[in-house]
């Protein structure tokens, strides 16, 4: 029977080595890995199971490496496992998830709306009924003193004319016209106070008018100043939030990198077996030792 090889994938590398026999197993038969383990079948044989495997890893230390020659292993079981290094992950894992913490756990508020301006009461109508009233009594009030007056000075004209008239009459009715004058000059006098107190409400109610218009001015700044506050803060809180969630997702992306980096540090046998040999490759710039394992794979069914 042809042997077909099993290419599998690993953190290192794991190579199998072309067998001088090969244990025959059903056509049908699945090939089981451990659950934990990192090897991944790519291609399997359907009728054909190697017999020896070569394990590639790299340690720090040789006490990273859990195995040794002649060992029996089961399928699943710690190869190697760089401690130290796994140590030290944790302890950057941990300070990564504390520091996640903290900034989950940091409150944003949202600022406040602006409460709305009190609106400005409108001006009660204008109405000027009053004075005018009091400017159309006192014309009425002259117009009936000067005529009164008129009156008055005929009356005194034609007493005049007749002959042997008591002056006292006369005087009497003098006296008369004085007082209808000075009815006159008292109508006309109301009238300018009419008049004025006219004119000085025209006046107050367009100064009324002229601070209405500046209370409702500004009013309107007023809103339009809270409204550009509210919306500058705004724009904090939303740069707060988006920078917040921005070091959420890196503080994250960091410790899932980490705990990849941790899980790649133990490498677990994907086959039972007997290793039959443990070879050190060498060591690399940066401190790793390659080495190299030769596992006798045992048939599946076994």
């Amino acid at each position: 029977m042809e042997w077909q090889p099993i290419i599998l994938a690993t953190v290192g590398s794991l190579t199998l080595l072309s067998p001088n026999k090969t244990a025959e197993i059903p056509a049908q038969q699945e090939i089981q890995l451990a659950s934990n383990s990192p090897v991944e079948v790519v291609e399997a044989a359907p009728a054909a199971y190697p017999n020896r495997i070569e394990i590639a890893v790299n340690i720090t230390d040789h006490s990273d490496l859990k195995i040794a020659q002649d060992m029996t292993i089961a399928k699943g079981q710690v190869i190697s496992d760089r401690i130290p290094e796994k140590t030290r992950l944790q302890a950057q894992q941990r300070q990564l998830q504390l520091s996640l913490e903290r900034v989950l756990a940091t409150s944003i508020q949202a600022p406040a709306k602006p409460l709305p301006v009190p609106a400005v009461a409108p001006l009660p109508p204008v109405n000027y009924l009053e004075f005018e009233a009091a400017i159309e009594r006192a014309n009425i009030a002259i117009a009936l003193s000067q005529e009164e007056i008129t009156i008055k000075e005929q009356e005194i004209q034609e007493l005049s004319q007749i002959p042997d008239l008591d002056p006292i009459l006369i005087e009497h009715e003098q006296a008369k016209l004085k007082q209808l004058q000075l009815n006159h000059q008292i109508a006309f006098n109301e009238l300018e106070l009419a008049q004025g107190k006219l004119q000085t409400a025209k006046q107050a109610r367009e100064y009324q008018e002229y601070q209405a218009s500046i209370t409702a001015a500004r009013r309107v700044e007023e809103e339009n100043q809270a409204k550009a506050f509210y919306q500058r803060q705004l724009a904090e809180y939303n740069e707060k939030i988006a920078a917040k969630e921005i070091q959420v997702t890196q503080l994250q992306e960091k410790i899932n990198v980490i705990q990849s980096q941790i899980e790649n540090l133990q490498i677990v046998s994907p086959y039972a077996g007997t290793v039959r040999n443990i070879e050190f490759l060498g060591q690399s710039e940066d401190g790793a030792i390659a080495v190299k394992i030769l596992l006798l794979v045992k048939n599946s069914d076994q």
